[in-house]
This record gives structure tokens, C-alpha cells and sequence, in this order.
């Protein structure tokens, strides 16, 4: 079983384009700086560590904030994370499958009933064809088998940095959706558009 990730994801232009600034078709300047906290559930100490470590080694931009359990983990998502002494929002799920008190599958498929944008990826002991078809049937983003190699973390790492800058841009783009448009002089019902 290979790692999947849905849609098709490119690691090598991922890695390269994660951490800059660059200019959209408006103008406007995407934040791909930004700092991202990411939830592991995780029940295996070691593992965790090892998602904790190679997070720090590899970006600035990731802090992984690690729970063991499915409770712990919907307590932290509604409190936020604390991360050096700080509260902080959770931008990414990183999930096991067994957990001490359900799966990661009952966990997707709850935050995809409170929060249908949060990022979540498997990063597994467990893989099985059934377990990965669950995964992305209750809405999982990606599914990544357990290995301690420093490649399958760059690909973790990679694909949580383009989730959640993929999460952001579309939240700004609905933002300025939202925006007012501007109105012409003499005609407040018509809106000025650059094509016109």
C-alpha cells in the first residue's frame, strides 16, 4: 500500500512554493509564512514525538501540539491548542486510526459535522484498504502509513503546509466575496466591476 493524498499532490513544487509569499491574480499577496498548529492523535508517546521532532527540524511554520485520545482531541479543538503558553487555533488534524477510545474515523467524520474545512490526515500503524476507503468516506484529506524515515515526514509536513495554505486562500477569497463592491456615482444599484 503507497501513501495517498486527494486531489493528486505534487511534494517537490509543495516543498518549494510552502514557505514564500506569492502575488495572486489580484495583486494580493498570499501569506504561505504563517504559522500553522497542527493536532496529532496520537496514543504511542514515540510516535508523537517523532511527528513533534521532525515538525521542528524541517519548518518553523509547524507547531504540533499531541493528544492521546478522541475526547482529548474534541476538547482541545473547541479550546484551542496551548502551544508556549498560548492558546492557539487549530489549523490541521493529524490522526491514528486505533485510538484508546474509538478511531480516527469517528473522529473525521465528527469535526466534518462541526467544521467541514479542518484539514485531517491519517498518518497510521493500522493501514488496511478498508481502513484507508473509511478514512476518505468520512472525509479525510490524506493517508499516510507509519515509517520513521525522514521522507515520509517531509511528506506529512509537505501535505499539511498545502491544506491548510489551500484552507486560507479560500477563506480569503469568501471574504472578499463578502466585501461590498463599490458603487458608481448616479447609480447606486449597479456595481463597478473591472469588466466593465
Amino acid at each position: 500500500m503507497t501513501d495517498h493524498t486527494t486531489p493528486p499532490f505534487d511534494a517537490s513544487a509543495a516543498a518549494n512554493a510552502a514557505d514564500r509569499n506569492e502575488p495572486t491574480a489580484d495583486g494580493a499577496e498570499r501569506d504561505r509564512g504563517a504559522q500553522i498548529t497542527v493536532l496529532q492523535v496520537e496514543a504511542d508517546e514515540r510516535s508523537a514525538e517523532l511527528l513533534e521532532v521532525f515538525a521542528a527540524r524541517l519548518t518553523d511554520r509547524v507547531r504540533v501540539r499531541s493528544v492521546e485520545r478522541l475526547s482529548d482531541a474534541l476538547d482541545a479543538l473547541d479550546a484551542g491548542a496551548e502551544i508556549d503558553g498560548e492558546e492557539v487555533a487549530i489549523d490541521c488534524v493529524v490522526t491514528e486510526q486505533l485510538l484508546p477510545d474509538g478511531r480516527g474515523v469517528e473522529l473525521t467524520k465528527r469535526l466534518r459535522e462541526a467544521n467541514g474545512e479542518l484539514p485531517v490526515v491519517f498518518h497510521t500503524t493500522c493501514p488496511s484498504d478498508e481502513g484507508e476507503a473509511a478514512a476518505f468516506g468520512a472525509g479525510a484529506d490524506a493517508y499516510f502509513e507509519k515509517g520513521a524515515d525522514r521522507g515520509r515526514f517531509d511528506a506529512i509536513l509537505n501535505r499539511v503546509r498545502a491544506l491548510v495554505d489551500e484552507r486560507r486562500g479560500r477563506a480569503r477569497g469568501a471574504e472578499r466575496a463578502d466585501a461590498p463592491t463599490p458603487r458608481t456615482l448616479g447609480s447606486p444599484a449597479r456595481s463597478l466591476r473591472s469588466e466593465e
